[in-house]
């Protein structure tokens, strides 16, 4: 039996798997992506990517690559006992203040998926069609396993890998493997999905039915001539149901009086059993879990794919610094301790979505078809549903990697280097409505040196730590030069690990700051939304979360967080004065 070695065996090679491998190769961690299927899928599956994980995709530099091949806007209409009940438009919007991306992109999953391939075959990796893992042994310095052909009888691999990571889906046979399992509930519905082609349908418009407890739709998929189909099916007394195929979707049509419409080339046809349900563990050793593997839940909302992606960029960064003996195994604890929660959200919401959509019961029947359906004409109604599905209110907040520091609140001024220590009461409430550590740190348009426009994501993007540093909307000349010099002490500190950008909202930035880490925050947006307009501090960890923030902004409490994370010489706390030189 052959044998090789990797840092990471990624298996699966859906979002979730190569959004991690993606994270790993542009570390530089040596990862291999094994997929039991023998070839690419053209299925649409998860067909929604919502803002927080275009913001992934973006700082993968590919978010460009998914917009064009999705649509941000929405046409709705919603039958109810074959009357039209709601006719819904939901035009896509221009980036807002904080937000670049603020609308769900209907995109099929087989174009997520082509998208991450290509920006990991970019970075020199690249996913292993036909190859299945069969068994896994663990050791105290990593895991031994087996990788088969199915195609090829007999043909193996013993592959030793420092860490593997299951990324296999609702059915994870590395799951089974190390012995953890799956603890939920499963619904007694039935639904058949597919994806079609259709004559007679309006093009670019979705269509929904429902007809006492029974549910059709179809969505158009942008650029593709294909319809996702969905439909749910009577489950029989004997627990059978009639399986999806193009007759019975064609007869649902029928049914509803929509004989003239046709179905056919069907390139996809399933069907399905939501089931509501969260692994027990996220970790055993070595091996760890992402996205369906460790939990599933009805799609009602457009959450799992997504949250699988999230999961793999939270784990990502934690899994590099680990590999490179910059922190200890310990960090990939946090993993679980934040992303546990935000499963746990998701499945609690998608089932109550589930529930309001598809149940059966009179009483939600009428309040779906009599209250909530006319309600979804309302705008405001619909982007308060798109933005609670929007993701960008998940966060860590109070997690092991989240802190916030604010000096007291002292009446008298002080003088000469002390006075950046006195923040004003209207400054502290300020800040106290921006981003807190463990939020997401939002975005914030500005100009570069040449007055040419930039986004504080462009100083974001990338492996980095990032160091914001805000003077304050109304500053003293002397505070961006001390500010600067934070950055050069935190930089050089920390092996360049950080990589700062000192926010101005006006003027030259200090001598020796190179003009691509400073963004002017003409409109003053940035420190809007930083709550920042009396000065602060923001570490933003390599996955766009605030690690740290303080104010007022010093160099000691930054590196005490960073100290926290990575271990030996990565990082050390000075023991100097917090008034350091400036560059130059």
């Amino acid at each position: 039996m052959d044998t090789s070695s990797t840092d990471v065996l990624v298996v699966g090679a859906g979002p979730t798997g190569l959004t991690l491998a993606c994270e790993l190769r542009r570390r530089g961690i040596d990862c291999r992506v094994v997929e039991r299927a023998t070839e690419p899928h053209y299925r649409s599956r998860g067909k929604g990517l919502q803002p927080r994980s275009l913001e992934v995709l973006d700082d993968l530099g590919i978010a460009g690559a998914a917009l064009e091949r999705g649509r941000r806007d929405n046409h709705l209409r919603l039958y109810v006992g074959g009357r039209l009940t709601a006719d819904v438009r939901v035009p896509a919007r221009p980036p807002a203040p904080g937000v670049p991306y603020p609308d769900l992109l209907i995109i099929p999953q087989w174009c997520t998926e082509q998208v991450l391939r290509g920006r990991l075959e970019s970075l020199g990796g690249g996913v292993e069609f036909g190859r299945e893992l069969t068994s896994v042994e663990q050791d105290g310095e990593g895991v031994t396993a087996t990788v088969r052909a199915p195609a090829e009888e007999g043909a193996a691999e013993r592959v030793r890998a420092r860490y593997v990571v299951a990324c296999d889906g609702g059915h994870s046979a590395v799951r089974d493997l190390v012995g953890l399992r799956m603890v939920g509930t499963a619904r007694t519905q039935h639904f058949v999905l597919g994806d079609v082609r259709i004559d007679g349908l309006e093009p670019g418009v979705s269509h929904a039915w429902f007809d006492g407890d029974t549910y059709l739709a179809a969505d158009p998929l942008s650029g593709t001539g294909v319809w996702q189909v969905q439909a749910n099916v009577e489950v029989a007394p004997d627990g059978s149901v009639e399986p999806a195929s193009l007759e019975l979707f064609q007869r649902l049509f029928a049914e509803r009086g929509l004989g003239s419409v046709h179905l056919h080339d069907p390139t996809w046809l399933s069907d399905f059993s939501p089931r509501v349900a969260l692994v027990d563990r996220y970790r055993v050793g070595r091996v760890l879990l992402a996205g369906d593997a460790a939990h599933v839940h009805s799609p009602a909302g457009g959450q799992g794919m997504n949250t699988g992606i999230q999961d793999a960029y939270n784990l990502g960064w934690k899994l590099a610094l680990v590999l490179e003996g910059k922190a200890s195994d310990h960090l990939l604890d946090t993993y679980e301790e934040e992303r546990r929660p935000v499963a746990r959200s998701v499945l609690r919401g998608s089932d109550v979505g589930h529930g309001v959509v598809f149940s059966g019961h009179p009483v939600v029947r009428v309040l779906r078809e009599r209250v909530l359906a006319p309600l979804l004409q309302v705008g405001a109604v619909q982007r308060m549903i798109l933005d609670r599905a929007a993701e960008l209110g998940v966060g860590y907040r109070n997690g092991p990697l989240a802190q916030d520091l604010r000096a007291p609140f002292r009446l008298s001024r002080a003088s000469g280097a002390d006075r950046h220590r006195v923040v004003d009461l209207l400054g502290r409430l300020r800040f106290g409505r921006g981003p807190h550590g463990g939020d997401r740190a939002p975005d914030a348009r500005g100009r570069d040196a040449g007055g040419e426009p930039v986004r504080v994501f462009d100083h974001l993007r990338g492996p980095h730590w990032s160091l914001l540093l805000f003077p304050g909307a109304h500053t003293e000349p002397e505070e961006p030069v001390r500010l600067a010099g934070i950055a050069r002490h935190v930089e050089d500190l920390t092996g360049g690990e950080v990589r700062s950008c000192l926010v101005l909202p006006s003027g030259a930035p200090p001598a020796g700051i190179p003009g691509d880490r400073v963004l002017h925050d003409v409109d003053g947006e940035a420190h809007r939304l930083y709550g920042a307009q009396a000065g602060a501090l923001y570490l933003v960890r390599p996955d766009g979360y605030v690690g740290h923030r303080a104010q007022p902004a010093e160099s000691r409490g930054v590196l005490e967080f960073l100290g926290s994370v990575y271990r030996g010489s990565a990082t050390r706390v000075p023991t100097t004065d917090e008034r350091v030189p400036a560059p130059g």
